[in-house]
């Protein structure tokens, strides 16, 4: 009696899928092509966990369920910084088995991008609206990045007419480490 059956782990897709900085998610499946003699274990992860996460760390394969494909979602992680969407890998293997013909398998990896949501810029609040007196009053308004950069960023403050009003600062730094922290510039009269 001639086999026709062949020792092999199918993934689908492995390729397209997209997942979102805001928790978007996507799935693969995984699945044997014969049954197995043993217990086949395949071991799952991200190659980047800072841009992605998967459900399971493995999945095991019995000579009862090896034909039932298995589902992994794959979870997009959210990061502060404007970097683009990013392309990364979920490794799929090694493969634990006693079987020795799905012994040393090595499955198929799995391409994700994932969808950036940050964008670079300033935020000031209130950008209108403030008041000064001649008799010295004060206004105030803050200053503060809409994403964490890679770098420090100076941000100049002037007053475009200095008979009128004062600026506290001339600029502002922000670092990796304060960018999310409202500077406050107070602005006399």
């Amino acid at each position: 009696n001639i086999d026709n059956d062949t020792a092999g782990i199918t993934v689908a897709p492995t390729s397209g899928l997209v997942t979102t900085e805001a928790g978007g998610a996507a799935e693969f499946t995984i699945v044997l092509d014969s049954q197995p003699t043993d217990n086949v274990t395949v071991i799952v992860f991200s190659g980047n966990v800072n841009e992605g996460t998967v459900s399971h760390g493995s999945i095991t394969f019995t000579s009862a369920n090896w034909n039932v494909p298995q589902k992994v979602t794959v979870t997009g992680v959210d990061d502060p910084v404007d970097d683009g969407d990013a392309v990364y890998t979920i490794l799929v293997g090694p493969v634990i088995t006693g079987d020795p013909k799905f012994a040393g398998l090595s499955p198929a990896d799995v391409s994700v991008t994932n969808i950036d949501d940050d964008t670079a810029g300033i935020i000031v609040t209130p950008a209108f609206g403030l008041t000064t007196t001649e008799a010295g009053g004060k206004a105030q308004f803050t200053v503060v990045l809409a994403s964490a950069p890679a770098y420090d960023v100076a941000v100049a403050v002037s007053s475009a007419n200095t008979a009128e009003g004062m600026v506290s600062a001339a600029s502002l730094t922000f670092t990796t480490a304060n960018w999310n922290t409202p500077q406050t510039v107070t602005v006399t009269g």
